[in-house]
């Protein structure tokens, strides 16, 4: 069973509270990853490293010669992959060379035949296949992963929501397709340093895993260069001029861009294909969609207009985004979606804000098949 990753963030209203929690994903934790290992390293590379594997082998290859029976080939196998992990190309050329040297001896001067030593060069060929790979890449297999666990960090982190005045909350979930570390929901958010302003763009990548990742940040570097910097109503406008010209030619995106007045509550929405967003008007509790006006999805058409829908935030009222995810499915269609997730929303009214887009993301309709997302804020 496939368990469903979130990450979370709820912003208190008190300034003097504690600071936000931020719970990052980590499906694959691992001793690589810690922080002593970049400063242990750094001691066993380059020749040192190299000495050292090279003479283990030749101590096990020695000790095969001197013991055939006690001593089996398959004992080379713990070198050959620390040198596939820890050393560059060349010096896996040179263990791999003096492995695949002494096996060849061991063939040709007993009887045991090639049969006996496949599971070592079979072995051998796959880690070379690895190391390989890591050299294109040009990264250490370790320091590569602490790389992708550094964007991955980062790109969450350009959604951490501030903390807001007196009166205001934000909430934030998000759960990925089938668990993968990466994803191609995301947020950005920017707060004036007047503190009055709050914008935020919450995008979907189209694509999934570690590819739909990439492009996610990519697009969140680019939005993050304009937003807070520049007119609320360029931000869309900007980010599809960006993805017309870098011309990905591997999917789309599709987004919703709010920009809101903490002191009057007034919030503008523009969408670029995405479902609408979600008004909850406490003086008539219900909750309605702002999809007066949309956008075609970033990257399709250059120099598309992207209208706004505005809206006023009074006490008790919320306003809710999310990404496909939360309301599509192969097997209903999009208005059930909707009914579901405003059915849910609608039972949390009595009890609170709190916790629903956390609720929304683990019962989305699509499941652990797509990615998931939702942004909720809302004024006490």
């Amino acid at each position: 069973m496939v368990r469903l990753r979130h990450h979370t963030v709820t912003v208190p209203s008190d300034p003097g509270s504690a600071r936000l929690s931020a719970i990052l994903p980590s499906r694959f934790p691992s001793w690589a990853e810690r922080r002593w290992l970049p400063r242990t390293l750094p001691v066993l590379e380059g020749l040192p490293l190299l000495v050292i594997v090279l003479t283990t082998t030749i101590a096990i290859t020695s000790a095969h010669h001197a013991w055939p029976l006690s001593v089996p080939l398959v004992a080379l196998i713990p070198p050959c992959l620390v040198v596939t992990m820890l050393c560059p190309i060349r010096d896996v050329w040179i263990v791999f060379g003096f492995v695949v040297a002494y096996v060849a001896y061991v063939v040709l001067t007993s009887s045991d035949g090639l049969g006996r030593q496949l599971p070592l060069l079979v072995s051998m060929g796959l880690m070379y296949a690895l190391a390989a790979s890591r050299s294109r890449h040009g990264a250490a297999a370790f320091a590569g992963n602490r790389m992708l666990g550094d964007l991955r960090t980062r790109l969450l982190k350009m959604g951490e929501i501030p903390t807001l005045p007196t009166g205001w909350h934000a909430e934030r979930s998000f759960a990925t397709a089938h668990g993968n570390a990466f994803a191609g929901d995301f947020n950005v958010t920017s707060r004036s340093r007047c503190g009055r302003t709050l914008e935020m763009v919450l995008a979907d990548v189209s694509g999934k895993g570690q590819e739909a990742g990439t492009r996610a940040l990519v697009l969140a570097g680019a939005i993050g260069g304009v937003i807070g910097s520049s007119e609320p109503e360029h931000v869309l406008p900007m980010a599809n001029d960006f993805l017309e010209r870098d011309g990905w030619d591997e999917g789309f995106a599709t987004a919703v861009h709010v920009c809101l007045d903490m002191s009057t509550g007034e919030a503008t929405v523009s969408s670029a294909g995405h479902p609408p967003a979600m008004h909850y008007d406490a003086g008539c509790g219900r909750w309605s969609a702002l999809d007066e006006v949309r956008g075609p999805a970033l990257g399709f058409i250059a120099g598309a207009a992207y209208p706004t829908a505005s809206t006023v935030l009074h006490r008790g009222d919320a306003l809710l985004i999310y990404t496909d995810g939360i309301i599509e499915s192969r097997a209903r269609d999009l208005d059930d979606g909707i009914d579901w997730m405003l059915g849910e929303a609608e039972a949390r009214v009595s009890q609170g804000f709190s916790g629903l887009v956390k609720r929304l993301v683990v019962g989305g309709r699509a499941g652990d098949g797509d990615d998931r997302a939702a942004v909720l804020i809302w004024r006490d």
